[in-house]
C-alpha cells in the first residue's frame, strides 16, 4: 500500500492509500465516523489482487487535515473533497465508490451531483442513505399506514444518538474519554456477537473533529431537502442486525436511482470490519458488471 496527499479545494491536506494493478478498475472506498481508512483494510486487501483500490481519510480522521470551522464539513465540501481524490488517482477513468456510515452519505451526495456525474460509475452504499432522501422517506412512511408508523419507530435510536453528537462539549468530551468507543464496542457485540478480540478499533477519541459532520448537515438537509437523482448504478447493501441504520431507511431508492439493486446482507452496522469477505464478494461482481463504457475514444473520463 502506497500513501500520498492530495489537496482539497480549501487547502486541506487529504491522506489517500492506493493498493493494486492502477491500470485496473478504481474502487473508491469512503469511511463514516468514527473510522479512518483503516476500516476498510480486510475489504481492500481482498479487492485488491484483480482491482485499485483507493481509501482515504475523510477531513477530520487519520492523517488528514482537521479544520476547526463546522461549516467545513458540509457535504457539498465533503462531495468535493471525492472529487479532487477521484481526478488524483484515476484522472482517465470514472471510478466505483463504496461507502459506509457517513461515508455512504458521502458517496450518495457526490453521485447526485450533476457536476460530479462524469467522475463516477458506480455506487456502492452501506448503512448510509442519502440524506436529502431521509425526509421524502419519512413523509411516504407517515402516508402508508400503520406498516409504515412501523418503520419509522424501528429507528428511534437514529435522532437520539445523532442528535447527542451535536451537544457541544458533552460530545467531545465523551469521545475524550474513551465512552463513545466503548459504546460502539458493545454495540458491535449486540449486533454480531463479536467478543472482546473481535470488537472494531474505532477512535472516536482521535477523530472526534469528525463531529462537526453531524452539526454541519443534519438539521440543514433534513429541514431543508433536495430531490437528488441519479443515472448511475446503484447497489445498496443493507445489514439484517445494523442497530443504528434500519434496512428500511436506506432501501426505498427506487424513486431516487432508476438502476439500482438492494441485497440484504448478514451481520452489523460494521459488517465491512467483522465480514469484509462478503462484502468483497459482492462488490467485485458489481463493479465488473459496471465497467464497460467507463472511457470515450480520446482517454477523456464521461
Amino acid at each position: 500500500m502506497s500513501t500520498r496527499f492530495v489537496e482539497a479545494s480549501d487547502g486541506v491536506r487529504l491522506a489517500v492509500q492506493e493498493r493494486g494493478n492502477p491500470d485496473a478498475p478504481t474502487v473508491l472506498c469512503v469511511h463514516g465516523f468514527p473510522d479512518d481508512h483503516q476500516v476498510w483494510n480486510g475489504v481492500a486487501g481482498r479487492l485488491a489482487s484483480t482491482l485499485h483500490v483507493v481509501t482515504f481519510d475523510v477531513r477530520g480522521s487519520g492523517e488528514s487535515g482537521r479544520p476547526t470551522r463546522i461549516k467545513d464539513y458540509r457535504l457539498d465540501q465533503l462531495a468535493e473533497d471525492i472529487g479532487r481524490v477521484i481526478d488524483a488517482v484515476s484522472p482517465q477513468r470514472p471510478v466505483h465508490l463504496l461507502g459506509h456510515d457517513w461515508g455512504s452519505v458521502q458517496a450518495w451526495h457526490a453521485t447526485t451531483d450533476p457536476a460530479q456525474r462524469y467522475r463516477i460509475a458506480s455506487l456502492t452504499s452501506i448503512s448510509g442513505p442519502c440524506l436529502d432522501h431521509v425526509p421524502f422517506w419519512i413523509r411516504s412512511r407517515l402516508a402508508a399506514g400503520p406498516r409504515g408508523w412501523k418503520d419509522l419507530l424501528s429507528m428511534w435510536k437514529s435522532p437520539l444518538y445523532m442528535g447527542f453528537f451535536q451537544v457541544p462539549l458533552l460530545a467531545p468530551l465523551t469521545c475524550r474519554l474513551g465512552l463513545i468507543d466503548a459504546a460502539i464496542t458493545v454495540a458491535s457485540r449486540l449486533e454480531v456477537g463479536a467478543g472482546p478480540a473481535d470488537a472494531p478499533v474505532h477512535r472516536a477519541r482521535d477523530h472526534r473533529a469528525g463531529l462537526k459532520i453531524y452539526t454541519a448537515n443534519l438539521l440543514p438537509r433534513l429541514l431543508r431537502p433536495q430531490e437528488r437523482n441519479t443515472d448511475r448504478p446503484v447497489q445498496v447493501l443493507a445489514p439484517r442486525r445494523d442497530i443504528f441504520i434500519t434496512p428500511a431507511s436506506q432501501t426505498d431508492i427506487g424513486r431516487w436511482a432508476a438502476d439500482s439493486t438492494v441485497l440484504a446482507v448478514d451481520g452489523g452496522h460494521w459488517v465491512p470490519l467483522f465480514d469484509p469477505a462478503a462484502i468483497a464478494e459482492l462488490v467485485r461482481p458489481f463493479v465488473s458488471a459496471h465497467e464497460a463504457n467507463t472511457a470515450d475514444t480520446n482517454g477523456e473520463i464521461r
